[in-house]
């Protein structure tokens, strides 16, 4: 009994610190460039589309894990951008069906509010605060998914911008995989 007296506060004072510490700390990499998009990459939903994704950038080559996360931010803005760019000059085309421009007023919509989701999040990425990084990814999807349920329960659907915006999803949900590995 004495011995559970003494071990007691030791084994106590342990849990303490491991609750108020939170979550173990990421993971360090000995790995860079392709290498490590590789590892960061295998839980993605397509492998090859994530790894492709990350290492476009010249940057790539010798990144380390912090600087992939912030590639993978850039990335999917970049195409947030693209994307929005590619609504508005549809739009701007005469003589639309009017359930394709309905389709492309809510995308653009979606788009322009994914875009400063996504500026928030890279902003929010180099202030390691992971949690928002979360937060605005999250909210960035479920902009792409509500441009998606625009595309498929409507007669207006465009097949590029339907291309382009699975490419967005597996961006976003790229970049949160990779904040998720980062976050302490």
């Amino acid at each position: 009994m004495k011995m559970v007296r003494k071990i007691f506060p030791f084994f106590l004072s342990i849990v303490i610190t491991v609750v108020i510490a939170g979550k173990a700390p990421p993971p360090t990499f000995t790995e860079t460039g392709k290498a490590l998009a590789e590892k960061l990459c295998e839980k993605s939903e397509d492998k090859a589309f994530c790894i492709s994704s990350l290492t476009s950038r010249h940057e790539a080559e010798t990144a380390t894990a912090p600087k992939l996360g912030v590639i993978a931010l850039s990335v999917a803005s970049t195409n947030a951008s693209d994307t929005s760019f590619y609504i508005k000059s549809k739009l701007k085309q005469k003589n639309l069906e009017p359930a394709l421009e309905d389709t492309l007023d809510d995308c653009s919509k979606n788009y322009l509010d994914a875009v400063a989701q996504l500026d928030d999040s890279l902003a929010a990425l180099l202030s390691n605060a992971y949690i928002d990084v979360d937060i605005w990814l999250n909210t960035a999807i479920s902009d792409g998914e509500a441009c998606e349920d625009a595309l498929s329960e409507r007669a207006g659907n465009d097949a590029e911008l339907a291309r382009r915006n699975t490419n967005f999803l597996k961006l976003c949900k790229d970049a949160l995989l990779i904040n998720t590995i980062l976050t302490p």
